[in-house]
């Protein structure tokens, strides 16, 4: 008997692996999921005084851990020149010191016209003895703000979709990377501003139901490159047909990045072109200026006498050849717009003749011209795309992740 219990389970072996065996897959891995962050806007600078208001306002001076409540409404005035003048010591060293933190527990704070959710902190600046103020909230909130400033908030929901993730990415990067605090080599107490140098936000006021439908709907929604890491997502106003890539506007080159063909946002927009004339003068200080700075090598200076010329420009290339005295200089046209500014140069898109002695410019699109084109998002969302067909066109080396 005791046999034969053994011969039955050498028999079951046994029949078992005449049979290929039960193949059972991984389930496939999931992002890990992480808690929706904070992030830490500055919204003020440079500011001689800073008056908040609210109603039950929790106040914590942070130089000496002095914490108050105030019951109903009460505005606190915070003297920053003053501050600078008794504190010279401390601050001499240029970094910042975190001197507030104000939170309304029943409303709002208030910020000379505008109305904040979340925490404003009151942080010290050496410029003019004078303070900034940095706006901490949610990453959702202040997605919902931001849409209404960088886009219209009654445009096509599709196309504020599209914003809202790559909004929230460039967010998210400034976040994780803390590269402000990393180039200014100290604590900057704020992860990004509210500017056109990062990203422009709006207040409580500025958020509409299609920011709020747009953000939710996209929630916790960012982009990667294919490979998973995590870049800056740019965008623009309108890019005037194609669009560029990093390094030929700034220095940095990102892989992930290509320049595409964008028929979307021809004829749309109220700038459709644009023109500017550049004297001579003004082109022997640029040229002098990137020598300087050293984005050109030039074998010596530049001088009204100078022969300059240019090789022809065709459309679509961001590069533009120049020979002085007969050398032959090949740079970036974006080194324009860096020096001239924004004025008289309304994109990188563009090109340039001589006539006579003055640079004749002929544009098109708005902004820096890399990643999202904002009216050419809009067109294909009103063409009926949705917002990942949008962003996989603007950004088609990344891909779509969701965070939480």
């Amino acid at each position: 008997m005791k046999n034969l219990f053994f011969l039955i389970l050498w028999s079951g072996q046994v029949f078992a692996s005449l049979g290929p065996p039960e193949f059972k897959p991984a389930p496939p891995r999931q992002p890990e999921k992480i808690i929706e962050p904070t992030i830490r806007v500055r919204v003020a600078q440079a500011l001689s005084e800073v008056i908040i208001s609210g109603t039950d306002l929790f106040r914590k001076i942070h130089v000496n851990e002095d914490e108050k409540v105030f019951p109903g409404r009460k505005s606190i005035r915070f003297n920053c020149q003053g501050f600078g003048q008794k504190n010279k010591a401390e601050i001499t060293d240029g970094k910042p010191l975190l001197l507030a933190s104000l939170v309304s527990q029943t409303g709002l704070l208030s910020l000379a016209d505008h109305r904040f959710t979340g925490t404003l902190k009151i942080v010290s600046s050496t410029k003019n003895e004078s303070c900034d103020v940095v706006h901490v909230t949610t990453l959702e909130d202040y997605i919902s703000t931001l849409l209404a400033k960088e886009m219209n908030a009654s445009w096509s929901i599709e196309a504020l979709k599209a914003q809202a993730v790559a909004a929230r990415t460039y967010a998210y990067h400034k976040i994780m990377t803390q590269q402000v605090s990393e180039l200014k080599g100290f604590e900057s107490f704020y992860d990004l501003e509210s500017s056109e140098r990062h990203q422009v936000s709006g207040t409580f006021f500025d958020v509409t139901e299609r920011t709020l439908e747009a953000t939710r709907a996209t929630r916790g929604m960012i982009l990667k490159t294919l490979n998973g890491e995590l870049t800056e997502t740019f965008f623009h106003a309108k890019c005037g047909g194609h669009t560029l890539q990093p390094h030929m506007v700034w220095t940095s080159k990102i892989p992930s990045y290509k320049s595409v063909r964008d028929p979307y946002c021809h004829g749309r927009g109220a700038l459709n072109g644009w023109g500017t004339e550049i004297k001579k003068d003004r082109i022997v200080s640029f040229l002098n200026w990137a020598h300087e700075k050293n984005y050109l090598k030039l074998p010596k200076a530049v001088t009204s006498a100078s022969r300059i010329s240019l090789g022809t420009d065709m459309p679509e290339t961001a590069t533009l050849r120049m020979f002085i005295d007969g050398k032959q200089l090949t740079f970036n046209k974006s080194l324009f717009r860096r020096y001239f500014g924004r004025v008289d140069f309304e994109s990188n898109n563009f090109q340039a003749h001589f006539v006579a002695n003055d640079l004749h410019i002929h544009g098109q699109g708005r902004g820096h011209g890399v990643g999202l084109c904002q009216i050419g998002a809009l067109g294909m969302a009103d063409k009926g795309k949705k917002f990942s067909e949008i962003l996989s066109h603007y950004y088609p080396g990344h891909k779509l992740e969701t965070l939480y």
